[in-house]
């Protein structure tokens, strides 16, 4: 059984990251490959991970290298906004800053011990959607976009 104060204990302990982005034959963005990289956190709102309080926030920082060939890398950064609201956690993308947050979903229990999203989150004609699995020291995200130019898979896996 998986549940949010797991995923909110994990998440103010994750220090690094890898990737592995696939793309099927209907894509036309040409994502493949892979990358890796280190994240730094700020928390705020309570003094125990594992006894979160509703309103609790951590924002983690993401920076790395994505090797879209093995000779071509390209620098990366993703900045999250994790809100612990008790019964979910918002994911909130900061790719425009602070003043500017883009909605993703909420993490909510589905009642058979996962993780999921309540909703998935819809980007001009493309949808995300993410499945979550935890283990003591890593969190693995899958994101899945499916739209008429995008069909890829992102497997993510943050550790400590």
């Amino acid at each position: 059984m998986q549940t949010l104060t797991q995923l909110w204990t994990l998440l103010n302990r994750l220090n690094r990251f890898s990737f592995k982005v696939n793309a099927d034959n209907e894509s036309v963005t040409g994502w493949q490959g892979e990358g890796q990289g280190l994240i730094k956190r700020r928390s705020s709102g309570e003094t125990e991970p594992s006894k979160p309080e509703s309103g609790a926030i951590v924002e983690t920082i993401e920076r790395g290298d994505y090797y879209v060939s093995a000779d071509r890398k390209v620098p990366m950064h993703n900045q999250y906004l994790w809100q612990f609201e008790g019964d979910y956690i918002r994911l909130t993308h900061l790719r425009f800053g602070w003043d500017k947050p883009v909605f993703l979903f909420d993490i909510i229990e589905n009642g058979q011990g996962e993780l999921v999203t309540r909703q998935s989150h819809q980007c001009a004609a493309d949808n995300y959607d993410a499945s979550f699995a935890l283990s003591p020291d890593s969190l693995v995200m899958q994101w899945r976009i499916q739209g008429p130019k995008k069909r890829e898979v992102l497997d993510y896996i943050y550790s400590v």
